[in-house]
């Protein structure tokens, strides 16, 4: 499988989460109930901060699409709160394809540790996100205040 390809895949990712932060407005909002806790996507965990609901109607609830003879699945969240702060979370897999840190690099951004996760900080303005490979998955996590990133990701 060429890592090309799987870059394409994550990039289709990330601008699905971009364009969830992107066309969020408080409109989308489904209740003032707040999500706040541990939340499981796909088998990975990750903390959504005091505050945070679910905007349920930009959930990816296990597409599945098929790109160059790839199947591959995704699933996403979306979560904002009262001042306008959003965070968007994919994780995806690849049929007979394990993600590994090597791939999740294509996507681009600086090499860090966040809460002993190692993965790729980037910044497409005036999004911050943070992608990186667990348990054979892509994991990309976006938002509109990068601050939030250090609260959402669980080790």
């Amino acid at each position: 499988m060429n890592r090309k390809i799987i870059a394409i895949f994550a990039l289709l990712i990330l601008a699905v989460s971009v364009s969830a932060v992107s066309a969020f407005s408080l409109s989308d909002l489904t209740g003032s109930s707040s999500d706040a806790g541990v939340v499981t996507i796909d088998g990975i965990d990750f903390n959504i901060p005091d505050g945070f609901s679910e905007v349920k109607n930009l959930a990816i609830d296990g597409d599945v699409n098929e790109t160059e003879g790839v199947q591959y699945t995704t699933w996403g969240k979306t979560y904002s709160n009262d001042e306008n702060k959003v965070i968007s979370i994919g994780v995806a897999t690849y049929d007979g394809i394990e993600v590994t840190d090597e791939i999740a690099q294509y996507i681009g951004g600086d090499k860090v540790s966040i809460n002993g996760v190692d993965g790729y900080e980037y910044k497409v303005t005036p999004y911050d996100g943070f992608t990186y490979a667990k348990d054979g998955k892509l994991v990309i996590i976006s938002t509109n205040d990068g601050d939030l990133l250090k609260d959402v990701i669980v080790k």
